[in-house]
């Protein structure tokens, strides 16, 4: 029964093995067709980052805030002077729009102002984050976050006051360039989890042979039941021991007399014949 458990258990890890190999390989096809869609133009639009405030929290009612976005790569600064309004998504100040924008290594800083009096700046953040894509086939994305604006001329930032709290909505759209090389990214990091489903299929399939081995039952027929068992060799009786040891050709006495007489019973022997059988030995007479 515990082995019965066993073999289930490994059939079932060699299974699963299986089929995370098979959503690798499916996985690793559909990036290569979305790769060879985009072709290997290198030219096209530049990606975009465009950036709007959504709302501000923690200022008076009657408070103007702007904004003023500055980007590390490339160099560039945006201001924003009024919320967004989604009556009026394209209204004049109301967007900071980014191109060409180097993701991976890119920061953005937000400053804020009252009217003309400074309230302060957020701490340097990284781009990239804003800028994943979820979905490769989709090349837009879209994020809010929230913006800690803090007070300016404090020392140690974690107990810098908070003077207000913006909610950014950040549409990052990836230009053809920035597509292929997340692709890539992706395609790459799905050949290496093959690669490690593989060495998992490869254990999962010895383990499930070494179960299988131990459960097939024996063999019913012993093998070389066939085979009778060799019959013991019978010793000689005591008489036929005499005789191989003292006139057998293994003994003593035969071994000692036979190189002795051996020329006389040959020459002997070739006399005889000649005696009695010589006239078939003679020429024939002539004619």
């Amino acid at each position: 029964m515990i082995q019965d458990s066993s073999t289930a258990d490994a059939k079932a890890k060699l299974e699963e093995a299986r089929k995370n190999v098979t959503e690798c390989d499916k996985e690793m096809q559909m990036l290569k067709r979305k790769i060879r869609e985009l072709g290997t133009d290198t030219g096209g639009d530049p990606n975009s980052l465009e950036l709007v405030v959504l709302k501000v929290e923690g200022l008076p009612e009657e408070a103007k805030p702007t904004f003023s976005l500055q980007l590390s790569s490339p160099i560039e600064e945006q201001p924003i002077s009024k919320l967004f309004d989604p009556l009026e998504p394209t209204a004049e100040g109301s967007v900071a729009m980014f191109q060409g924008v180097e993701t991976s290594n890119a920061t953005l800083t937000v400053s804020a102002k009252d009217a003309d009096i400074p309230l302060g700046s957020s701490e340097t953040m990284d781009v990239a984050p804003l800028c994943k894509i979820a979905d490769v086939s989709q090349p837009q994305c879209v994020t809010e976050t929230q913006v800690s604006i803090l007070a300016e001329g404090e020392g140690d930032k974690e107990a810098a006051v908070i003077i207000c709290t913006a909610t950014v909505k950040v549409t990052y759209k990836a230009s053809a360039k920035d597509q292929r090389e997340e692709l890539y990214e992706l395609l790459n990091k799905a050949s290496q989890k093959k690669a490690q489903h593989m060495v998992e299929l490869q254990q999962a399939a010895r383990l499930a042979h070494r179960s299988s081995v131990a459960t097939q039952p024996g063999p019913a027929v012993q093998r070389g039941f066939l085979n009778k068992a060799a019959a013991k060799k019978k010793e000689p009786n005591k008489w036929l021991q005499w005789m191989q040891r003292n006139v057998g050709p293994n003994s003593r006495l035969v071994s000692s007399i036979l190189p002795a007489v051996k020329n006389y019973v040959i020459f002997f022997g070739v006399a005889a014949v000649f005696h009695f059988k010589g006239q078939a030995l003679s020429l024939p007479p002539p004619l």
